[in-house]
């Protein structure tokens, strides 16, 4: 297999995502990876491709003469490889060009070989002058798409450029030690040993950075459960929800299960419910705990359909609720491609339904943790004014989080502070019913 099928491989996964159909998670499966000589020329090329699409979809306009058809999709995808490696890869010139030429046969598209030779040649001569075009438009020097760059700025004007360059970056690969089996002194001088960088976090306890990502197969003390992959953002839930021995709580979209074991590892004596109303995810939560040394029950359900009260009540519940993920556009850059205002409309009408199913099953003195990856307010500080205001017995928590924003409801993380991912919670306890 040459390195062209590389290119192939990634048109068409481009090439669904641009038709929505999956994601990166679903389309770069390890069958897919195991067709490609250089699984990691194929990730690098699919998620460089998706990060910076707006911008290379931009240049690709002005690099031809006219519009390609729709049914030539596959060759749209291909000239936006072969962009990308020529304007942020260190692959040779003439390689890419040639590479991407001899793809056009795979695709069973010959005459796109004159096409893709002359529009890539013209982005080699005019290399020097793409920036500055793409300096005169907002969505294409930001790379992200013009509907989601005006709502980060409604909601962010005076941080949204920041946002932006953020949600660029690539994410640090984050650990979360488990303290029932190590502390994070001794993993640190476990990889050391192994010759595996890593450097302590700030917002908690034990998390860990590693200094250039690895395959979990390899990652030492993986397999043995002392570390999990989690975001420091996302691993904060341990420490911003009231935790004692021996109580009753609700992980209501639990899948695949990073903040019900966090949790647990927090204090293994909790009870846990750990819920998610898709069947196909409960397995990697079991795998989880399984690895960890944990127990919790698991469930496939959906508390916002009937009868979900005889689940009973919970001293605490997690409500990490389904979002836009705009705050990990770094780990899931197709994220650009796949969201839409719509999109957003319908997972804020899906998050009041959460928290007008969770609420009830919150016991009197309870607490209830709500949380998103998400910067955009309509999905966070708004969602918890409208709790506030239906719900008279809900009280607002302050909480104190290092580096985030204060909001009117709730603190704000966002992906350029502290190397987390961009993260939103609020805490909401229900008043004690009167003695």
């Amino acid at each position: 297999m040459s390195s062209q099928s590389e290119r192939v491989l990634a048109c068409h996964i481009l090439a669904s995502l641009l038709q929505q159909r999956g994601s990166l998670a679903s389309l770069l499966t390890a069958e897919t990876l195991a067709r490609a000589q250089s699984p990691a020329l194929l990730q690098e090329l699919c998620f460089g491709v998706c990060r910076w699409y707006p911008r290379l979809q931009f240049y690709l306009g002005f690099l031809l003469t006219k519009p390609l058809r729709n049914k030539d999709l596959d060759v749209q995808c291909l000239l936006l490889v072969g962009l990308y490696q020529l304007l942020f890869m260190r692959i040779p010139d003439h390689a890419c060009v040639n590479e991407c030429v001899a793809a056009a046969d795979t695709l069973g598209k010959p005459w796109a070989k004159g096409l893709i030779n002359a529009v890539l040649r013209e982005a080699q001569r005019k290399q020097s002058q793409l920036p500055d075009l793409a300096e005169r438009d907002y969505s294409a020097w930001y790379a992200h798409p013009d509907w989601l760059l005006n709502r980060v700025k409604t909601d962010w004007p005076t941080r949204y450029r920041d946002i932006l360059d953020g949600n660029n970056q690539r994410a640090p690969m984050t650990l979360r030690v488990n303290q029932r089996k190590a502390t994070r002194a001794e993993c640190l001088e476990l990889f050391a040993s192994h010759g595996v960088a890593a450097t302590a976090g700030e917002l908690t306890p034990h998390s860990l950075y590693l200094a250039q990502p690895m395959d979990t197969a390899v990652l030492p003390g993986f397999a043995e459960g002392w570390v999990s992959v989690q975001d420091e953002s996302s691993q904060l839930v341990a420490i911003l929800v009231p935790l004692s021995p021996g109580l009753r709580v609700l992980d209501a979209c639990a899948a695949p299960g990073g903040k019900t074991c966090a949790l647990l590892e927090a204090e293994p004596t909790l009870q846990m419910l750990a819920l998610d109303n898709e069947a196909r995810r409960l397995p990697r939560i079991q795998q989880n705990l399984d690895r960890l040394g944990l127990q919790a029950i698991i469930q496939c359900a959906d508390i916002t359909q009937a009868g979900m009260e005889a689940l009973g009540l919970f001293d605490r519940i997690l409500l990490d609720v389904p979002c836009s993920a705009t705050g990990v556009i770094r780990r899931h850059p197709d994220i650009k491609l796949l969201r839409s205002p719509a999109e957003v409309e319908s997972l804020v009408g899906k998050q009041r339904a959460l928290i007008d199913a969770a609420w009830p099953l919150l016991a009197p003195g309870g607490y209830l943790l709500y949380s998103t990856c998400s910067l955009l307010k309509t999905e966070n500080t708004e969602q918890i004014a409208y709790l506030l205001r239906v719900y008279p017995d809900a009280l607002h928590i302050p909480l104190a989080i290092p580096g985030a924003i204060k909001c009117e409801n709730g603190m704000q993380l966002l992906p350029t502070v502290a190397s987390t991912d961009g993260f939103f919670y609020a805490l909401l306890r229900k008043q004690p019913q009167p003695e």
